[in-house]
């Protein structure tokens, strides 16, 4: 059987570090790539869609968000199909939750922090899952898990794998150990907005990402994914991501030192440039002062070039402020400045500049 796993949709984010126009913009975004996961669906020929915690971004969706959601997911199970789904630490299920309202033919939630199953005998597997009730637990994920022994079993998580990527959180937390016994033989995993899949045993567990970037930190950058997978007769697992995002959040730090020339930092920066992506670019080094006002006119330059484009020049340093420092830096940055002032040599001057920047660069990284 067949099956495509997404998690932490996060529909309904604020965007807050986006003007307000691209921000709504991204939300559209989300919601189109989310018909991009229902196409994937039929398009795959599936049993059934996945949904593993924080579909929303909070409990309190906007209304144009959960009716997208209603109508996506009607549309799947309009064809037979199945869906699953949990809520998450962003969007738990509290008493008077939007989640007890979703209700529709082929749409199973799990909407109890205590784990449940449901078995499907046409497919001859169960799924299983549970919820979050709140925004805050550090429940062991896995404790109290009984699952069914004579069937096959997918189990829904929204949970954080201890130490992932050197990131601890206590958010329904599991260690490999209790993966490896929890008798699953897929666990749909969300929380984690990076891809990953690993193993545990016989148990092959998944973190899809998110479907859209959400922000410029690292996890959110370059490609999203979902994951098509399959568990053949023997019960033997596998994956297929998918990418699936509309458009790309992108971050990159360029040192300027190197640069003799607005056209040779342009070069650099066109590279990272698409018509899909939101770029923030990160600035640093001491440039040659030929290179300021370029640097000051790189939005309005690169405005067609990306989607967006925010340019971060905290990082950058000038001689001017760095000679009066009574650093060995200090002390290097006056000594060549005074070369550069008495010398006549128009080229000496020039090469002067350049030993001045580069050993800035150099001084300033230890």
């Amino acid at each position: 059987m067949k099956f495509l796993h997404i998690a932490d949709c996060h529909l309904s984010r604020p965007f807050g570090f986006l003007p307000p126009t691209l921000a709504e913009e991204r939300r559209r975004d989300q919601r189109r790539t989310l018909a991009r996961a229902a196409d994937l669906v039929i398009e795959r020929d599936v049993d059934m869609l996945l949904i593993a915690g924080d579909l929303f971004d909070r409990p309190d969706p906007d209304p144009t968000d959960l009716e997208a959601v209603t109508e996506h997911l009607a549309r799947i199970t309009s064809t037979g199909r199945r869906v699953f789904a949990i809520p998450g630490n962003h969007d738990p299920c509290t008493r008077n939750s939007f989640w007890r309202r979703l209700d529709m033919p082929g749409l199973h939630l799990f909407l109890e922090p205590q784990c449940e199953h449901v078995i499907i005998e046409d497919l001859g597997i169960a799924v299983a899952g549970c919820a979050f009730d709140r925004m805050q637990s550090e429940r062991r994920a896995f404790d109290g898990l009984d699952l069914p022994r004579d069937v096959r079993c997918i189990l829904l998580m929204h949970a954080s794998l201890e130490s992932f990527e050197g990131q601890l959180e206590r958010y329904h937390p599991f260690g490999l150990q209790e993966l490896e016994r929890c008798g699953a033989a897929y666990v749909a995993l969300g929380h984690y907005h990076r891809l990953n899949d690993f193993r545990a045993g016989s148990v092959t567990a998944c973190y899809p990402g998110s479907l859209e970037g959400l922000s410029f930190d690292g996890p959110e950058t370059e490609g999203r994914h979902v994951v098509v997978a399959e568990i053949d007769e023997d019960g033997a697992v596998s994956i297929e991501p998918v990418k699936i995002n509309m458009r790309t959040m992108r971050t990159a730090e360029i040192d300027c030192t190197s640069f003799e020339s607005s056209s040779a930092l342009d070069d650099a920066i066109r590279r990272l440039c698409d018509p899909a992506a939101l770029v923030q670019l990160r600035l640093r080094g001491t440039p040659v002062q030929e290179l300021t006002a370029s640097i000051d006119e790189i939005q309005a330059r690169f405005r067609e070039s990306c989607h967006y484009i925010s340019v971060d020049t905290s990082g950058l340093s000038s001689p001017q402020g760095i000679h009066l420092d009574s650093s060995i830096r200090g002390r290097f940055c006056r000594y060549l400045l005074e070369q550069i002032e008495s010398t006549p040599d128009a080229e000496r001057q020039r090469l002067l500049r350049r030993a001045l920047d580069l050993g800035l660069a150099a001084l300033s990284d230890g």
